[in-house]
């Protein structure tokens, strides 16, 4: 079919390395600065607390609130980025997200604070599906899983490991907390900027004049047809559950439970990061050679005992830095390797819709109904209870992981996104 050339976007040029890695590497720093906004309230939470009057159950809403609408965006943008394309949706995302994280400074109760955030979250939950597909259309098959954990390994280098101890830093450099969210807000808009100026759609979804390139619409129930989508859909839930409990509650754990000096709990978080980090990096690479089932149940099976080992840990930073680190470790490299468990099952031009639903499912029980059902048992039966209740979500992934199909990969081209 032809189109006048006036009415196109700009046509990407052959797959090469430097279009993977570039493209790659926009979507990295997009979903770093997702993650790094979203996690950053977490250590301040306590100091926030104090001026808000806010309490567990209030910080477990939050989250809650965060949650539920970014899994629901995510189903949403998902699937329309499938039909009308990826780099509008990208850049709105960031930008907008990037202005809501420095109005959570402006705050002035819970009210307002749950507004935002769940505001936030529609704009967050947009970027993540899609800029995930954008790393699979730009991929070769062989490197689908190395790809995507390196993009989603920002998510607990940043935003677990770095926002921590850039929090407490920030903090003890500025007037109040209000002015950290102020400038994290900043690399936002650079970053929606290096979007606009260097991503091009994949030739498969660009759009004309007169309207969007022929992709067939998939229904969602057909979506989940297909190999594993289904169970990773429910395990995500369960695999999730742990690292947004740890990163929402823990610091409330370390300094109220075991009394922690604040310096010292923002360096035990900081391993959370790190080995979530680690285990995005290193597990999901390892599984484009050895299979995703069986690197996904060592790990949740590995995972359980540090977290064990966390509930029966005191005051001891360098023993709960190494707990912290092992979970995450193995935890998070589950979470990666779901994206690659899809691309492995699912036709290239529905990969968006099928990670939509699986993360918005995903975000909606593990990010939003599990955070606020933990804060609810902090506040009623103490702050401890959120280590029980993780080590549980853990326990019910891997019966689900264990349920799991061989994969059964798709023979749809890759590396069409591109970056010029």
């Amino acid at each position: 079919m032809k189109h006048n050339a006036s009415s196109q976007l700009p046509v990407s040029p052959s797959p090469s390395s430097s279009h993977e890695w570039g493209t790659l590497g926009l979507m990295a720093l997009g979903f770093a600065l997702v993650n790094l906004d979203r996690f950053i309230m977490y250590p301040l939470f306590p100091v926030m607390a104090r001026e808000l009057g806010l309490d567990y159950q209030d910080i477990g809403l939050i989250s809650a609130a965060v949650a539920l609408t970014w899994g629901l965006s995510s189903m949403v943008f998902g699937r329309l980025s499938d039909r009308l394309g990826r780099r509008g949706i990208l850049i709105t995302s960031v930008l907008v997200f990037s202005v809501l994280c420095g109005m959570t400074g402006l705050a002035m109760g819970l009210g307002s604070l749950l507004l935002i955030r769940a505001v936030m979250g529609v704009f967050e939950g947009a970027f993540v599906p899609v800029s995930i597909a954008t790393v699979v259309d730009a991929s070769p098959a062989a490197h689908v899983g190395r790809n995507t954990g390196l993009q989603q390994l920002m998510a607990p280098l940043v935003g677990s490991a770095l926002a921590p101890v850039l929090a407490i830093l920030l903090l003890q450099l500025l007037p109040s907390w209000r002015w950290v969210f102020i400038v994290t807000a900043v690399p936002g808009l650079l970053c929606a900027w290096l979007i606009f100026r260097r991503l091009v759609e994949p030739r498969r979804v660009q759009r004309t004049a007169s309207g969007p390139a022929a992709v067939a619409p998939l229904p969602i129930r057909a979506v989940l047809t297909y190999p594993n989508v289904a169970l990773c859909s429910a395990g995500f839930c369960f695999w999730l559950a742990p690292v947004v409990v740890f990163g929402s509650l823990m610091p409330s754990y370390l300094s109220d439970h075991l009394h922690l000096k604040l310096s010292d709990m923002g360096w035990v978080m900081s391993t959370l990061g790190i080995g979530g980090a680690a285990g995005m990096l290193l597990f999901p690479t390892l599984s484009d050679r050895w299979g995703r089932k069986k690197m996904m149940i060592t790990c949740l099976a590995l995972a359980m005992v540090p977290t064990w080992l966390l509930m029966h840990t005191g005051a001891d930073p360098l023993r709960l830095s190494l707990w912290m680190f092992l979970a995450a470790f193995f935890v998070s490299g589950v979470i990666a390797m779901v994206h690659s468990v899809t691309a492995d099952n699912v036709p290239v031009q529905h990969v968006s819709t099928a990670t939509g639903f699986i993360v918005g499912t995903g975000e909606i029980v593990g990010g939003a109904i599990a955070p606020a059902v933990a804060g609810a048992l902090a506040k009623a039966l103490g702050i401890t209870a959120i280590l029980p209740f993780a080590l549980g979500c853990m326990a019910i992934g891997l019966v689900l992981a264990l349920m799991l199909r061989s994969a059964q990969p798709h023979a749809a081209p890759r590396g069409t996104a591109l970056h010029a």
